[in-house]
Parts: C-alpha cells; sequence; structure tokens
C-alpha cells in the first residue's frame, strides 16, 4: 500500500472513533499515523498513561517533556512545519492555548478535538516532524 493510501486508511479509521482521552484523542492520533507509516509502537508504548488533560500534562512531564514538541523529536526527525508532507505529523497551537498533534495533508492539517475533525492552516503549526 502506497503512503498515500496507509494515511488516508489511517487517518478514516482514527476519525470515526468517538473522542476519549489517551485511546482516541490527538496524540493517539500522531501516535496510530507514525506506527501506520512506520512500524513502531507509539500506541502501545503510551496506552493507558492518561484519562484526562490535566493527567495527559502530568504523563508527559513525568516522561521529562514540557511540550508535545520534545516528545516527538524523540521519536521522529524534527522538520520545519513548511516541509511536512502528506502523513507527516505536526504540532498545533490553537485558539485554546493548548498544543495539538495533527497531519499534514498537504497545504492543510488536520487534528483531532473533543469537538471532532478541525482542519487547520501552516500558521497554526509550532512543530513538525518526518515520518517514515
Amino acid at each position: 500500500m502506497n503512503r498515500f493510501r496507509v494515511v488516508e486508511a489511517t487517518l478514516n479509521a482514527e476519525l470515526t472513533i468517538p473522542y476519549a482521552y489517551c485511546s482516541a484523542d490527538c496524540f493517539h492520533l500522531g501516535c496510530s499515523m507514525i506506527d501506520a507509516l512506520t512500524g513502531s509502537q507509539l500506541v502501545a508504548k503510551y496506552a493507558g498513561s492518561y484519562r484526562t488533560l490535566p493527567g495527559a500534562q502530568r504523563a508527559l512531564r513525568r516522561r521529562g517533556h514540557k511540550s508535545l514538541v520534545s516528545l516527538f523529536a524523540k521519536h521522529v526527525p524534527q522538520i520545519s512545519p513548511a516541509e511536512a508532507r502528506i502523513g507527516d505529523v505536526v504540532v498545533l497551537l490553537l485558539a485554546d492555548g493548548a498544543e495539538h498533534c495533527g497531519i499534514c495533508l498537504g497545504g492543510r492539517f488536520v487534528t483531532k478535538t473533543e469537538a471532532g475533525r478541525s482542519d487547520r492552516l501552516l500558521a497554526d503549526c509550532i512543530a513538525a516532524f518526518r515520518v517514515g
């Protein structure tokens, strides 16, 4: 299966699952995409780490990170957001002031929020990571 089909299948599968912290949130989306494109096991590694937003922030700090940026940089190479290609993972800063993981779809970026799918622009990206 080519990269486009893997990204499409992974994104569609993740977006059909109702939002739930740690098992169907934006972080899980990012980890699922990395797993699908590289064969890593990030979903399994972080499974059950948190159940709420404050719990997610504590889990991040317990692992020595203040941001999703440094956590993802530990697993995949960081690139400029303008260099992101289809399937690359990005960290977005949304209006709520929180970081969200997203997936590059070319000229736009998709993340999963409690309200559902959210399409974003390059201006919202604070970091990007080359996947595969």
